[in-house]
């Protein structure tokens, strides 16, 4: 199917019967099924570790929120994940 999970940060599971045999495979991107550019952006895994992409656009909608910061203000960094080389 597609790559497996490394150990990195923890991932979002989704549910497989809920995507498409192209987004199972990483041929389209989870959010919005785009296959071309092929989406790079990890975006979750399966819950037998397969890792699901994202395109970038879809990839920053998917990011966490970052943690609050002691004065309850939110960091202006963005979580995203790099493109799978």
């Amino acid at each position: 199917m597609g790559r497996q999970a490394r150990s990195r940060a923890p991932l979002v599971t989704f549910d497989p019967q809920e995507l498409t045999l192209a987004q199972r495979d990483g041929d389209a991107c989870v959010v919005c099924h785009r296959r071309w550019p092929r989406p790079r952006v990890r975006a979750g895994r399966l819950p037998d570790d397969t890792i699901i992409h994202a395109c970038a656009d879809c990839a920053e909608a998917l990011a966490p929120l970052p943690p609050r910061a002691p004065d309850g203000h939110r960091s202006r960094r963005m979580a995203v994940s790099l493109p799978v080389p």
